[in-house]
């Protein structure tokens, strides 16, 4: 634990320094009307990724508690991949760039080893492949979904972070990863000093899509330690948030031009008045899954507790997809005095009103 924190924090504190020092730099009150690659936040963001991560895992001494030899080809590919994505996107070919990343996900899904599956109680191998491409896909095209809100994606990208780093303090992940996790988390902590309400920095939903992709394929090596419930539990909000929009679309049929726009969060801030309270809404269910994900490590049954935190995301995002304020409606000890106090109070029966009789005379 002493060499985690020692490389990890010094990883994380030197991430967040030199991504705030160079994202300070920025002119944040205008936006070229062209393209400049200078100006792009994206490119600063995932340097100080890549950066901070090959550096941990070279400076880190190797340790005897990987199940599988982290390579460092694991951590550069996906880097590489989220390039190739991002350039699709920028240059508008969202087809080709879906198509690059699908066939990232199924190359990352092929150099897994033959002896791990995420399901292998229920499907074949081959079947576990598509299921893991399919989860990369999911996991990177819903961080560009949580991005409708700044600092949303960026909270739910420091939450996984922090499973991973809580994770391996209490044996459920080799150190490395809780190292490398440290130094993901300072630069993710630095972008959201600026993209905290009010935003100072803005990141594109597609480029928030190529960091997903990271995120994805670094919660697999997680998955390859035999920890892939307790990280997606940490990513259950994702997963939930998905599924509210693409129920609200297809099942409620409510069109709209950008599929994040039927996302619950943003339906609440369309004039952008409740944006801080969405925040701190979406805050406290991302503390609730990473509770629970340190939860599940003691749980007997490998995906109950994961069942139960996606329906207990709905139910909040549901509150939160509310047209009245967050801050209220997430107030759980003035909810939950006032369901309990409401069980045990009796009822008044009303007395029913009829014409009174007049007396005779």
């Amino acid at each position: 634990m002493n060499e985690l924190m020692t490389y990890g924090l010094s990883a994380m504190l030197i991430c967040f320094t030199v991504l705030t020092f160079v994202l300070s730099r920025f002119q944040t009150d205008v936006f070229p009307e062209e393209y400049e690659f200078a100006l792009d936040p994206f490119w600063y963001v995932i340097s100080v990724l890549f950066l901070g991560g090959t550096a941990t895992y070279f400076v880190f001494p190797t340790l005897p508690d990987m199940v599988h030899e982290l390579k460092y080809v694991q951590i550069l590919l996906p880097f590489i991949f989220a390039v190739l994505i991002y350039f699709c996107f920028l240059f508008e070919f969202e087809i080709l760039g879906n198509l690059i990343m699908l066939g990232s996900a199924g190359v990352i899904s092929y150099m897994l080893p033959d002896n791990f599956a995420l399901f292998p109680n229920y499907l074949d191998l081959w079947q576990d492949r598509l299921a893991t491409v399919a989860l990369i896909f999911v996991f990177a095209k819903g961080l560009g979904l949580l991005n409708g809100i700044g600092a949303v994606a960026g909270m739910q990208f420091s939450a996984i972070m922090i499973a991973f780093v809580l994770l391996a303090h209490f044996g459920a992940l080799p150190y490395i990863l809780g190292a490398i996790a440290l130094a993901y988390l300072g630069t993710m902590i630095a972008f959201l000093f600026f993209s905290w309400p009010p935003e100072k920095i803005y990141l594109s939903n597609h480029a928030f899509e190529a960091i997903g992709f990271i995120m994805a394929t670094f919660m697999l090596l997680g998955a390859e330690e035999f920890a892939e419930t307790p990280l997606a539990i940490a990513g259950s909000f994702i997963i939930t948030e998905v599924l509210f929009a693409l129920y609200d679309r297809y099942m409620n049929y409510n069109k709209t031009e950008a599929l994040f726009m039927n996302t619950s969060y943003y339906k609440t801030s369309e004039d952008g008045k409740y944006d801080l309270g969405v925040c701190r809404g979406v805050l406290k269910i991302l503390v609730i899954d990473v509770v629970f994900s340190l939860t599940q490590i003691l749980a007997t049954d490998q995906y109950a507790l994961l069942i139960f935190t996606l329906l207990l995301n709905w139910w909040l995002l549901s509150i939160l997809a509310g047209t009245s304020k967050p801050q209220p409606m997430f107030s759980v000890t003035k909810w939950g005095f006032k369901a309990i106090s409401g069980v045990f109070k009796k009822e008044e029966k009303e007395k029913p009103k009829g014409k009174k009789r007049k007396k005779k005379k």
